[in-house]
């Protein structure tokens, strides 16, 4: 008995091959078209045959699995030679270039070796992500994530198929992100087929053989290698939207295997047909009813439930990684799993603020020691950009055609993370702050403003400097809003120079006195009758408590002097220039 014949242990949730294959191999050569006539007969009255789990499995329903598994296995562990000398067209090929040595396999340095792996992997290839998802990247990321988007779609141009073949489910893609196979083969069952029926060469007549369906559960253990699909219910439309997707648990597929080979003159009796040929006039080779592939409806999705210590350990894993993109990749497989996983949430609203902030501080260049203060200065920086020049802050990376995610990448992306851990954390006002941000760098100028307005009403009223905070953002958003919409009579730029002046009243911390005296200066320059002599001692005001943070430098200060909105006040009003000498 054959390696591939001898008996194993396996998953049995159906079983049973009843129909004799002996019957298949005494017919004679019979076309296509009576092929299909006569066992259609036999699958109307007959269906997948099944037995319960204890029903020992029939040796040929066994044989057919076996060379299935071969197969997978094969695949899996990127052997061209076994996966050759399990595929019928590779075999077909072998057979029709008279590659056969003394009617064995050709030698692996036959160029039918190298044939059927450059076709299997570039048909696999359509399924690996290859395109560049920015901040929306799954693990393990680009040119190793297996997507099956909605198992259909895919055009094979060699046959003209319209859904992914058998072999994609078992790639050694899934297998090498692992270190091992990365999936389990389950036998669910086997049923007879109509005679695959071909022909050798060209002007041959056409034979039949005896062809086997073979169902397996293919369930991919762990969850964080696992491929991906659309999520249940999404369609995988043509228009570019962007699909939310979840990793797969487990698929039925679908596989065919035909015998009765070696009297035909190949190399071995049994093979599995994975991808089909296709003649010049789009017939495939070999004509089959069943081509194999994904079992509709099959998909079992991974759930949360039971996988605590799974996403637990991803997550401290993330953190530790040193690489920026793949952190946020790994994390963003978490929440895929579980989309409201606490330590994911606030792991990955940290990565994207902290990201859009170093951004931040490579567009302006300046550097301080102390990180208090380069936070604060990167957060005026976003805010300035939010109400003037906001390109960066509009044109995501995949519209702009950049080899790295944007600051609007980053902004996007944090939003609805920071919102999701708002509704799971009501109480953390730190992220709520953070938000309140978001939203003024995003031009939303209500929710700007309504956000900080209502966290005032839930901060206990004994907290004087988290007080000062939000009073300062909700000022901040009311003088973006008029610096937009460059409508001057608005009362909210009155209204954020109070509320700057009553932050700057209740807080001890030099951060937040300079912020509040450098916003009542700022605000003034969208009054419609501008008080230069009051913004030059809101200013000077605002340099004193600057120079009283620990690392603040002239350099610095100097910069804030210099956006868009102050600099031509600044370098034409001599008054001004005082601000810029050293003290």
């Amino acid at each position: 008995m054959s390696s591939l014949e001898t008996p194993m242990n396996i998953h049995t949730h159906s079983a049973s091959y009843s129909h004799d294959l002996s019957q298949h191999y005494s017919r004679k050569v019979i076309g296509p078209i009576s092929t299909f006539l006569a066992s259609c007969v036999l699958i109307s009255g007959m269906g997948l045959m099944q037995a319960s789990a204890e029903t020992t499995l029939d040796p040929r329903a066994q044989t057919a699995f076996n060379v299935v598994r071969h197969y997978a296995q094969a695949l899996a562990t990127s052997d061209p030679v076994r996966v050759t000398q399990s595929d019928f067209v590779c075999l077909l090929k072998m057979v029709q270039e008279q590659s056969l040595v003394d009617g064995r396999f050709a030698p692996p340095t036959d160029p039918a070796y190298p044939w059927c792996w450059n076709r299997l992997t570039t048909t696999h290839a359509r399924v690996v992500s290859q395109h560049d998802h920015a901040l929306d990247e799954l693990w393990p990321g680009k040119g190793q994530l297996v997507n099956f988007a909605d198992f259909q779609r895919f055009l094979i141009a060699e046959t003209g198929a319209r859904q992914l073949p058998p072999s994609v489910f078992v790639m050694d893609h899934i297998g090498s992100t692992t270190g091992s196979l990365g999936f389990d083969l389950e036998f669910l069952g086997t049923a007879p087929l109509p005679h695959a029926s071909f022909r050798i060469h060209k002007d041959d007549e056409v034979v039949a053989v005896p062809t086997t369906l073979v169902r397996t559960r293919v369930v991919y253990p762990d969850p964080i290698q696992a491929p991906v699909a659309n999520a249940p219910g999404e369609k995988d439309w043509a228009v570019p939207y962007k699909k939310p997707v979840r990793p797969v648990k487990a698929v039925t597929v679908k596989w065919v295997v035909l015998s009765g080979l070696a009297q035909l003159g190949f190399p071995t009796d049994l093979a599995v047909l994975n991808i089909p040929l296709q003649t010049e006039q789009g017939t495939p080779i070999p004509f089959v009813i069943e081509p194999g592939g994904y079992s509709p409806k099959s998909t079992e999705w991974w759930e949360p439930d039971g996988l605590s210590e799974v996403l637990d350990a991803a997550i401290i894993r993330a953190n530790a990684l040193p690489d920026r993109q793949e952190r946020i990749t790994l994390l963003n497989r978490v929440l895929a799993i579980h989309p409201t996983h606490q330590f994911a949430i606030e792991s990955l609203s940290h990565e994207l603020f902290d990201s859009l902030l170093t951004y931040g501080q490579r567009l302006h260049g300046i550097n301080v020691s102390n990180p208090q203060l380069a936070q604060r200065l990167d957060e005026l920086y976003w805010t300035v950009q939010s109400q003037t020049d906001r390109m960066d802050l509009s044109l995501g990376m995949e519209m702009g055609g950049k080899a790295e995610p944007t600051p609007a990448d980053f902004l996007y992306r944090m939003i609805p993370v920071m919102e999701t851990l708002r509704t799971l954390q009501p109480g953390d006002f730190e992220n709520r702050l953070r938000l309140s941000l978001a939203y003024r760098w995003t031009n939303d100028q209500i929710t700007a403003i309504l956000t900080p307005q209502k966290l005032l009403t839930e901060v206990p009223a004994d907290q004087d400097q988290l007080h000062a905070r939000i009073l300062l953002e909700l000022a901040w958003s009311r003088i973006s809003k008029v610096a937009w919409n460059r409508h001057f009579d608005d009362p909210d730029i009155m209204k954020g120079y109070e509320e700057a002046a009553q932050a700057f009243s209740l807080t001890t911390n030099p951060i937040d006195k300079f912020t509040a005296a450098y916003a009542q200066a700022y605000s003034l320059a969208f009054r419609p009758n501008r008080d230069n002599q009051a913004m030059l001692d809101l200013f000077t005001q605002a340099r004193h408590w600057f120079q009283q943070i620990p690392g603040a430098n002239q350099q610095s200060w100097e910069y804030l002097l210099q956006n868009d909105t102050l600099k031509g006040l600044v370098e034409t009003d001599p008054a001004f220039q005082s601000l810029l000498t050293a003290t």
